[in-house]
């Protein structure tokens, strides 16, 4: 993950792993960059819901001022 975040333009800022069950990822990332963040992280198999797939559009709006946006990617793992 810390790749496909990296290739977004993304910065990774802080982490916490809770066992094997769940992450949190804390990064930093310009509003221009969001649509490649949402590709990439897909791209890497990663599931995003609707509802973040549509907060990532809105917030990566072109017609927006350019701007740096603080966010947490929360990451459940699912065990067979």
């Amino acid at each position: 993950m810390s790749q496909a975040i990296s290739q977004a333009g993304a910065w990774i800022t802080d982490f916490h792993l809770y066992s094997d069950i769940l992450i949190y990822i804390n990064s930093e990332i310009q509003t221009t960059n969001l649509d490649r963040f949402a590709e990439t992280l897909q791209g890497k198999g990663l599931n995003l819901s609707q509802n973040s797939i549509g907060q990532l559009i809105l917030a990566g709006d072109k017609t927006l001022k350019e701007k740096k946006l603080i966010g947490t990617l929360q990451i459940i793992f699912l065990h067979d």
